[in-house]
């Protein structure tokens, strides 16, 4: 079979026939001979103006890096989840692995259409093969987008539900409400995506919907629907994100903790914006849709990443607290010794006195600084006791063990567990 020809030109083959035919039928030209070609918009400029240009490597870098920032992140907490002994698995660990699993076949896709369906040129630069595996492909991607959106919102709405676990049955029944209701917008959004056009196949093959003996029939207006499940998708965004900021202001946490998290769900914004900007733009993409589409991938590209990140971050934001405790108490270590070989009579301030003045000053100070030393590795010690706890106490009734004599002590000086610890987030 002869290699396909460009777009605009004369079909090359019995493929790139049936690919002209259903081009030509979608724009109403049903009368045209399929073996002149298909002249789509734009048409092809002259060769002394001609200038190949090509998109499709930003394209395919924006690809493979949300695609590793999505796994790097998602795997961390799942492994967490799996492999912590103290750490208990959850609905939204559940969620989290179906919403992981479409949101990272988003962007392999997308890779696939760029290197196979011309993704990032012009129409005129692209062969009636290559659109037509954009067609299908893109058609896929298209399906699993909002399932994933919604199983990202699944997994952030069940991670909301263990912080209101203690607090108010009302909540538990707002949050269940919300969470059905992501399950019907994955479901509705499948079927509408699927049903665009009858026979539904039509819209991914086009090689079958020109061999059909009538053209297909759209059955509903595809800019409609996707308004209507943007307008879905943002308005579950804000309805998580003020959910999330009222629960948390009435939970027993300090105002560092509240505020920190709210700095990461506060990174949902993101999604939202993303969501209006991408549907916004929609209209580019009627004329020269493989050029313009390159600009528009980002939009969905940090809808997703930033929907993933969400859900993670405020069990991945313990690591770094724990992290930085560590930090801060090795360091105290190192200046409570500095400080007691001063105070053993090497330090200016005991040499300045007298023998007897000096012995008392030493044993006075080496008294004060071991009480503040002990004060401080107590600290410390219950510091990253309570640090551990942020991570490993993640459910409601989940009652640590008193493995060994470090967390007997601490226990016998600290309060009970407070919400904030069965969340995986530090009480700074």
């Amino acid at each position: 079979m002869a290699p396909s020809a460009l777009i605009g030109q004369p079909a090359a083959n019995q493929e790139d026939y049936w690919i002209a035919k259903a081009l030509l039928q979608s724009f109403g030209m049903v009368g045209a001979d399929p073996w002149q070609g298909a002249p789509l918009p734009p048409q092809r400029p002259p060769p002394e103006l001609y200038r190949f240009e090509s998109r499709a490597s930003s394209a395919a870098t924006a690809y493979s890096v949300s695609m590793a920032f999505m796994i790097i992140i998602t795997l961390t907490r799942l492994g967490l989840r799996i492999f912590s002994k103290r750490m208990r698995w959850g609905l939204d660990d559940t969620m989290m692995i179906f919403a992981f699993t479409l949101a990272v076949a988003w962007p392999t896709l997308g890779l696939a259409n760029v290197t196979h369906g011309g993704v990032g040129k012009h129409m005129y630069d692209v062969t009636y093969h290559q659109y037509y595996v954009f067609k299908y492909i893109g058609s896929i991607q298209s399906i699993i987008f909002y399932p994933a959106v919604a199983f990202i919102k699944m997994s952030i709405i069940a991670f909301n539900m263990r912080l209101t676990g203690l607090t108010s049955r009302r909540w538990m029944i707002v949050h269940w409400t919300l969470f059905a209701s992501m399950v019907v917008f994955a479901i509705l959004a499948i079927f509408l995506t699927c049903l665009f056009f009858d026979p539904p196949r039509a819209r991914f093959d086009l090689v079958f919907a020109g061999k059909l003996d009538t053209p297909p029939r759209m059955t509903m207006d595809m800019a409609a629907t996707g308004y209507g499940l943007v307008a879905i998708h943002v308005t579950s965004d804000v309805l998580l994100l003020s959910f999330f900021g009222i629960v948390l202001w009435k939970l027993q946490m300090s105002k560092i903790v509240k505020f920190r998290l709210l700095l990461v769900f506060a990174v949902g914004a993101l999604s939202f914006a993303a969501a209006v900007k991408w549907q916004l733009a929609q209209k580019m993409l009627m004329v020269d849709p493989l050029w313009h589409l390159s600009n528009q991938i980002g939009w969905s590209l940090v809808d997703l990443t930033a929907g993933l990140t969400v859900a993670s971050l405020p069990i991945l934001s313990s690591l770094f607290v724990v992290a930085f405790n560590k930090i801060k108490g090795s360091l105290r270590s190192l200046t409570g010794a500095s400080s007691r070989h001063e105070a053993a009579g090497t330090g200016p301030s005991i040499k300045m006195g007298t023998a007897s003045t000096g012995t008392h000053r030493a044993w006075h100070g080496k008294s004060l600084l071991s009480n503040k030393a002990w004060s401080s590795n107590s600290d410390v010690a219950e510091s990253i006791s309570a640090n551990e706890d942020s991570i490993y106490a993640t459910t409601p009734g989940w009652e640590k063990p008193f493995g060994h004599v470090e967390e007997k002590e601490a226990w016998t000086t600290r309060a009970p567990i407070r919400n904030h610890q069965r969340l995986g987030v530090d009480q700074d």
